[in-house]
């Protein structure tokens, strides 16, 4: 992005693609590992924080990746990846401290189908709204450059702004459209696990204020128009809200979903 070279941009791709792929290899490796285990042990690997966030990564990147070569623009990488590389170093953290790395054995409650379901489905809703968040913030920085100097760096190698709402309007529309399917899922395997469609869990609750969150950031971007900085600004301080129902409930709540502890 500051230096405006194709070649590093070009680069950058192929380093992203590259790591995705490794990650998605890692993944498949360690859910046959826990099927060498042994047969009842084995469950795909998205029953735990340690793993989710690997796939929270690996989802966003591919997300990413995706809107990068429809685009047909490199410039948005520079902030969506902070986004994963903060994952990343959270990863880091979580397996050298905690040793979270280890494969561990289901709790009855997750041994069922849906969770090869549910979960991908919220993480896909997760990372396009890490994604639209992240545009987002390259959008105020765009509108603010030009405002203030239109032959700055920012000005000039950022999309347009409207690309970039563009692009965050279809990430929220996609990333709401997955984490509703999950929703509706997650409430038909707690009926199955614990006897009840609903029960205000604290992971349940904040599921739904995200739910909320971005079916009122649509809802007035269809029926009021609201564009621009407003919609870039809701964006980002919806990816603080999803933040907290992704990981801040697993460190100041408990509840059913007690699956995550840091």
């Amino acid at each position: 992005l500051i230096a405006g070279s194709e070649f590093i941009e070009k680069t950058a791709s192929a380093m992203s693609w590259t790591a995705i792929t490794m990650g998605f290899v890692g993944l498949m490796v360690r859910w046959y590992e826990s099927y060498l285990i042994d047969v009842e042990f084995g469950h795909i690997p998205v029953s735990n924080l340690y793993e989710v966030f690997i796939l929270f990564c690996l989802i966003t990147g591919l997300l990413y990746m995706y809107y990068e070569g429809r685009y047909k623009n490199r410039s948005m990488g520079g902030f969506v990846l902070l986004v994963i590389s903060a994952a990343v170093a959270f990863l880091l953290w979580y397996g050298f401290s905690r040793g979270a790395n280890e494969i561990q054995p289901l709790v009855p409650a997750l041994k069922s189908y849906s969770m090869k379901i549910h979960v991908p489905a919220n993480f896909v809703g997760y990372g396009a709204f890490a994604l639209s968040a992240m545009v987002s913030v390259a959008y105020l920085l765009k509108d603010s450059a030009l405002k203030r100097n239109p032959d700055g760096l920012m000005a000039k190698r950022l999309p347009s702004l409207e690309m970039m709402d563009d692009l965050s309007y279809k990430s929220i529309a996609l990333g709401f459209a997955f984490f509703t399917i999950a929703t509706i899922l997650g409430a038909m395997w707690a009926a199955e696990a614990w006897g009840g469609y609903w029960s205000w869990d604290p992971k349940e609750t904040w599921a739904l204020i995200v739910w909320l969150n971005y079916a009122a950031w649509l809802h007035f971007r269809f029926s009021k128009g609201w564009r621009g900085t407003q919609m870039a600004w809701w964006a980002i301080a919806g990816l603080f809200i999803t933040l907290f129902a992704f990981i801040g409930v697993n460190m100041f709540l408990s509840g059913l979903h007690s699956y995550g502890e840091l």
